[in-house]
């Protein structure tokens, strides 16, 4: 008994770390059948402290043109939902990229302050103007 009392002793004396799971990074949600190919999405830093930038940065192949269409952000602050959509044209203009977009490869590079302290979900969606998608994404990051 003594000995049962001392190892509960001793493991109780040692703090207690509680784990939370926490993923950040990013992930291509794309179709197979999406109009851009290859695409690797990156982010620059996926714990930045609040004032840090924050560059994402979207590679990715076309076969044709995309002459416009809408840019669609489902975000998440620590849980509370928030939904946006944009013209592609104007979204894409913003890293350098106007429309029309080209046939061939694409680098996208979209740097941004961090405001924010908490948890932080972006799912990204382009679809061109008959509503095939181009491509999705999703970013993830978390400010401790």
């Amino acid at each position: 008994m003594f000995c049962i009392f001392l190892l509960l002793a001793t493991a109780l004396s040692f703090p207690v770390t509680i784990y939370e799971p926490t993923i950040t990074g990013t992930a291509v949600c794309s179709s197979a059948n999406a109009l851009a190919k290859n695409l690797i999405v990156t982010v620059s830093n996926d714990r930045p402290l609040k004032g840090d930038n924050v560059s994402t940065v979207f590679d990715f192949d076309l076969d044709a043109p995309i002459t416009g269409g809408t840019a669609f952000y489902a975000a998440s602050f620590n849980g509370f939902p928030y939904s946006s959509q944009a013209p592609l044209c104007d979204e894409t203009a913003k890293s350098g990229d106007p429309c029309p977009l080209a046939a061939g490869h694409h680098h996208q590079v979209s740097t941004n302050t961090n405001t924010l302290t908490g948890k932080f979900v972006v799912k990204i969606t382009w679809k061109d103007l008959a509503g095939a998608e181009i491509l999705c994404a999703e970013v993830t990051t978390k400010t401790t």
